[in-house]
């Protein structure tokens, strides 16, 4: 797991220091807080599902990648697409490179934030050794490029955009009050679970699911 402090996680927020840039732009929209765990992030699965869960994660976290990679898609098929569990992620950034990294999920749309973040996992190896070697914003603008952020001007107005900036910062206020502190953290039904112990296993993540999921056909 990653861990972050709230001092670094509202520098990196407020500094989106990946290049100089130009006008402000972009689509992202402010998210508010209502009484639906879905208000705030990004959603897969019907709001009628009896359970959902909350995902808290980083897209540079390589436990957050094994989750995607290896949980994710069997309990996507198994419990998402079925109706039984809607899925809400919501973005808590750890590292710099994060939020240059969100910045571009959030400018290509709601509809393509999740193949964005399914590429910056995909490639997570390859953006942090670009971060080291100083080349992040080549790695990023050709992300982007994949999902309509094309050309250079178009990227900058991306990482400049305020509402970007501002979505974040909302976003970590809930983690805050959440008490999240590292990544993957999940919520289930309002429980935090950190990724440790059985539910790093599709095995033990759907024991789990299954479990919400008989306590709410008893209600």
């Amino acid at each position: 797991m990653e861990r972050t402090s709230r001092g670094y996680a509202l520098a990196a927020i407020s500094a989106v220091a990946l290049v100089a840039c130009g006008n402000d732009g972009g689509a992202a929209a402010t998210t508010s807080a209502t009484g639906d765990p879905a208000a705030i992030g990004h959603v897969i699965g019907s709001s009628d599902a009896p359970v959902t869960i909350i995902e808290y994660a980083s897209p540079t976290c390589p436990a957050c990648k094994y989750f995607h990679d290896t949980v994710l898609p069997e309990i996507q098929e198994n419990y998402i697409s079925t109706g039984k569990v809607r899925f809400v992620y919501r973005e808590y950034p750890v590292h710099d490179i994060d939020v240059p990294a969100y910045a571009l999920a959030l400018c290509a749309g709601e509809d393509k934030f999740f193949p964005v973040m399914d590429d910056l996992f995909e490639h997570q190896s390859g953006i942090t050794d670009a971060a080291r070697n100083g080349v992040l914003q080549s790695a990023l603008m050709a992300v982007g490029e994949r999902h309509g952020i094309t050309g250079k001007d178009q990227f900058d107005a991306c990482m400049a955009d305020k509402d970007i900036r501002t979505r974040l910062a909302d976003t970590y206020a809930v983690a805050e009050k959440d008490g999240i502190d590292s990544t993957p953290t999940f919520m289930f039904d309002g429980q935090i679970h950190r990724f440790e112990g059985d539910i790093r296993s599709v095995e033990g993540f759907s024991a789990k699911l299954d479990e919400l999921l008989a306590n709410a056909a008893g209600q």
